[in-house]
């Protein structure tokens, strides 16, 4: 059990790393660093750094244990997204508490649960727990923006394959009610950009074969596809088996580029796009896209092209229906915990997606409820009480993952 001193010191902790100012696209690495160098020795954990390049590291905090059984990995990514600070009621790198809330950028994505892993194994060490697997709580760089520098380059490594990995958590979401989510999958990622081009001159004129007529039809595909996606996740409201976020592909139009003056037609057009497919939607979704692409109406087939900014292939999803040791003793220490659960897919993507892809089960849990989902968003905060909180069910979790 812990007091109110072990309480003061998780929350102070929280507070430092909130105020390691890694905020992309100019991340403080070196300080995030050292400040995990100092907290593994406090700690007692061995402490190692791994290069993925110049710029690039991942720190491995690890608890050895005698045993060669396979290992557990507890990821946290390290940067946060950027800011605008004239929205925020504090500085948002300051870990300021109002009302029992640490306000800060990362306090729910997710610094709070590098800490919480951190503070649990604490708890567990005062508690002189001998783990029987060994644990290695990673903090990789650059999930925010694809994780392509950072988790992906990782799992290459002979250094990531000699963790040993038996089992991985990594992050999910904070819920509105009373019901932790729990994430077994990511839903697959394109980053898409259609270019149209067409005839130009004089904007007092009906030209043919514009590049705004062929955008048109896109930009109607597209929103047509999201609005029956949305309908369909709505319909399902009513039945014995509601979709959720993660069960559907959603569209959304992010930028349109064009034209150069009032009074000139453009030549051409881009249009992007930010895609989520469901799991079992990857392969219909690109024969879709590549369908736009080929009704386009157009005079040749240089005056349509679909640019795939990032194409993360078909989401690989962790097996959560067949038996398994690591899902009956998460299973297990979510009824001792008395903690209510929906599992569910991931509506965006995380660093699990990485560790997936090589075939290691992971779980995305991030243990916050009656919280505001806030990440990305102004004045993010996580309550303290629901901070203390969730490293009481780690403490719970990594000692029934360790303990056979």
């Amino acid at each position: 059990m812990s007091d109110k001193k072990d309480d003061q010191v998780a929350i102070q902790r929280f507070v430092e790393y909130i105020q390691v100012k890694t905020v992309q696209p100019e991340p403080d690495y070196d300080g995030a660093l050292k400040f995990l160098k100092n907290y593994a020795q406090e700690l007692g954990l061995e402490y190692r750094v791994i290069t993925l390049d110049e710029s690039r590291h991942v720190a491995v905090l690890t608890w050895p244990s005698s045993s060669a059984e396979k290992t557990i990995l507890l990821n946290s990514h390290i940067d946060v997204v950027p800011v605008f600070e004239e929205n925020w009621i504090v500085p948002p790198f300051s870990g300021e508490i109002r009302d029992g809330k640490i306000y800060g950028r990362g306090t729910q994505d997710m610094k709070c649960v590098g800490i919480q892993y951190l503070e649990a194994i604490r708890r567990l060490k005062a508690e002189n727990y001998v783990p029987k697997r060994t644990i290695h709580c990673l903090f990789v760089p650059d999930e925010e923006i694809g994780g392509i520098r950072g988790m992906k380059t990782f799992v290459t490594l002979s250094e990531f394959k000699e963790l040993n990995i038996g089992f991985a958590l990594d992050e999910g979401l904070a819920s509105e009610d009373d019901v932790y989510q729990v994430y077994h999958g990511d839903r697959a990622v394109n980053w898409i950009q259609f270019v149209v081009k067409g005839n130009t001159g004089h904007g007092s004129r009906l030209i043919e074969n514009t590049a705004a007529e062929k955008a048109q039809f896109i930009l109607n595909e597209m929103l047509k596809y999201r609005a029956d996606e949305k309908e369909r996740l709505e319909k399902s409201q009513t039945t014995d088996k509601p979709l959720q976020l993660g069960n559907i592909t959603t569209v959304n139009l992010t930028k349109i580029a064009g034209g150069v003056q009032q009074n000139v037609v453009p030549d051409q057009y881009s249009l992007w796009f930010d895609c989520r497919i469901r799991p079992d939607g990857y392969d219909p979704f690109k024969q879709f896209l590549q369908d736009v692409v080929r009704r386009v109406p157009k005079q040749n087939d240089s005056e349509a092209e679909l640019i795939y900014i990032q194409d993360s292939g078909p989401a690989a999803i962790t097996d959560v229906e067949s038996p398994s040791w690591w899902l009956q003793i998460f299973r297990q220490t979510c009824e001792e915990m008395k903690c209510k659960t929906n599992w569910t897919i991931f509506p965006a993507a995380t660093d699990g997606r990485y560790l997936r892809d090589c075939g290691y089960p992971v779980i995305g849990f991030s243990p916050m409820i009656n919280t505001p989902v806030l990440l990305h968003d102004h004045n993010e905060y996580l309550h303290q009480d629901v901070f203390l909180r969730g490293i009481e069910i780690y403490v719970k979790l990594i000692a029934n993952l360790t303990s056979q």
